[in-house]
């Protein structure tokens, strides 16, 4: 219950475990508590209980089942704040990548609709051209003018179309990052809680077997993970 007052930001002392308990939202805080914004000085305070041997979720459950629900609640909070650090970075990278996106094509369309306009006045010039030699001269200028706004227009349009080509296959390219952030985001964490005392080896040995059970569950994750690539190189 300590880990679960230092979570809630309160004093662990038995008095206000006690009155905490008593209060009849305690359930409602737990369910509703802001995983989003846990401070890296509560996870501190949480690695005190989370790095006891003791610390289990099935051997607290075998004392009390709500001990042990909420000794997982503190754990999970504690995997998810860690695997956000990872995650966040990647979804603002991803919005901002849509963002981009969306002003490209606004940008697109709006100088689509100034060709369109002035695909609609070179005919009209056009046609006026056919209907009177004696105003050709007049017309020519303005149809000369015309012409390089239209070129420009084209070179604006093909380039930007370029860029349009680059940000989707961009966009597949995070998307199926995302797709396979969930068991990546797993192994991470199981790496960092694990094995940081074992040997290279061991480690090697560790991965294999959580990557076989990642598998076996169907969580995607990405082929040839490898956490050093995972909490650096990608990003």
């Amino acid at each position: 219950m300590a880990a679960v007052m230092v979570v809630l930001g309160k004093d662990t002392s038995w008095p206000t475990v006690k009155k905490e308990l008593a209060d009849s939202n305690f359930v409602k805080k737990i369910m509703e508590f802001d995983k989003e914004n846990i401070g890296q000085a509560t996870l501190k305070k949480i690695e005190k209980y989370t790095r006891m041997e003791t610390f289990q979720p099935a051997a607290v459950t075998k004392v009390s089942t709500a001990a042990g629900a909420l000794c997982q609640w503190c754990r999970s909070l504690e995997d998810y704040a860690k695997a956000l650090k990872v995650v966040g970075p990647k979804r603002a990278k991803k919005q901002y990548a849509e963002e981009r996106l969306a002003e490209a094509e606004a940008k697109l369309a709006h100088l689509q609709a100034e060709y369109n306009a002035l695909m609609a006045r070179l005919a009209e010039l056009l046609q006026q051209q056919a209907e009177t030699e004696a105003a050709m001269a007049a017309f020519k200028a303005e149809l000369d003018s015309l012409q390089v706004k239209i070129d420009r227009g084209d070179r604006l349009i093909s380039g930007l179309a370029g860029e349009k080509t680059r940000w989707e296959a961009t966009l597949i390219d995070l998307d199926q990052q995302y797709e396979k952030l969930i068991g990546d985001c797993i192994l991470a964490a199981a790496f960092m809680s694990y094995c940081g005392p074992f040997p290279s080896e061991y480690r090697d040995s560790l991965i294999s077997d959580w990557i076989t059970t990642v598998e076996v569950q169907k969580v995607p994750f990405t082929q040839g993970f490898d956490f050093a690539d995972f909490m650096a190189g990608a990003a």
